[in-house]
């Protein structure tokens, strides 16, 4: 059999209580628990698969504004000996009030990913999908931050917030390697408590942005397409504070990479209030068909420093454009 005839292509969805459960099926013909899901039909994308499937299997309409992407993850088949079924993921923030098992479906089950807890469960899922659930590792940050002060004493009061919070929870510190504004603010949050810091400066910005002293590294690059890039390149996550155009220049950069499928690591945006103006215009142009629901949608915002690491842990990607 050769490994094309071998290999079953399907689409499922993870829905999670407020728990942390996964809502499991299992067919009449399997022991094992595994996701709503199975092989798209002719023509179907593996999105609208996913969402039929639920439907038929559990009798849920999944909103498709409601899903991320997981990621495409290949094991070997459940029910079909000899064969690898590689599954499209796909994770709903919508928690169905009234599941029940339908069509070939016997039973249905909330399986906590950390702990079975006895249930029998499909290889995919045991050994890759409820893996990749686990919060992901965040050690850098990439944090974008005005290099002049803010005229709201609460304004940098949070960016120091945020610096310490990030020493606290031992994830380095990646920023414009300046003392000045709200960059120095966040740096010296972090030097406070005993953070690692990397600071990224241009040769001509040097003789302006004056470095922060206590820096563990600094970078020199010649442009700033170099320091956005290198930024990028040394961080597992992006949080913006307030700032002006170059600090919106950084995040469109990063928000434009996102939704691209350059990368799939998180944005934040610290700081409510201030960020508000900016996301009604975002919505705007959702209204207007420039920008996609979902990745709106995707965009972290957040007032408590805690607050928004934990929703940089949790953040799962949005589905692709091309799925």
């Amino acid at each position: 059999m050769n490994s094309a005839a071998s290999t079953i292509n399907v689409a499922a969805v993870v829905i999670r209580n407020a728990a942390g459960e996964v809502l499991c099926v299992r067919k009449a013909t399997s022991p094992r628990f595994q996701l709503p899901g199975g092989k798209p039909e002719p023509g179907e994308s593996m999105v609208d698969a996913a969402i039929r499937e639920t439907r038929e299997e559990i009798g849920v309409n999944v909103p498709r504004e409601s899903l991320s992407f997981l990621g495409r993850f290949s094991a070997e088949a459940s029910n079909e000996p000899g064969h690898t079924v590689t599954s499209a993921v796909f994770t709903s923030s919508v928690v169905p009030t009234d599941p029940a098992p339908a069509a070939e479906i016997a039973e249905i089950a909330w399986i906590d990913p950390s702990d079975p807890q006895g249930h029998e469960l499909a290889p995919l899922l045991a050994t890759r999908i409820f893996p990749a659930l686990a919060p992901r590792d965040i050690g850098a940050v990439a944090v974008f931050a005005g290099a002049r002060p803010s005229s709201d004493t609460t304004t940098s009061q949070l960016a120091f917030e945020f610096g310490a919070a990030l020493a606290e929870a031992g994830i380095t510190l990646v920023y414009g390697g300046s003392k000045l504004g709200m960059m120095g603010e966040v740096a010296r949050g972090a030097s406070s408590s005993n953070g690692s810091l990397v600071g990224v400066l241009t040769t001509h910005l040097a003789n302006y942005e004056l470095k922060f002293d206590e820096l563990d590294r600094l970078e020199v690059v010649g442009t700033m397409a170099e320091r956005k890039a290198l930024m990028s390149q040394l961080a597992d996550a992006f949080v913006v504070l307030p700032g002006g155009v170059g600090t919106l220049d950084e995040l469109f950069d990063e928000w434009t990479s996102q939704q691209l499928g350059i990368h799939s690591k998180p944005i934040g945006l610290l700081g409510v209030e201030f960020w508000t103006p900016f996301l009604t215009m975002v919505d705007h142009m959702v209204e207007h068909g420039f920008v996609r629901a979902t990745d709106r949608e995707h965009l972290i915002v957040a007032d408590e420093p805690g607050e928004l690491l934990a929703a940089l842990r949790a953040w799962v990607p949005p589905v692709p454009r091309w799925i």
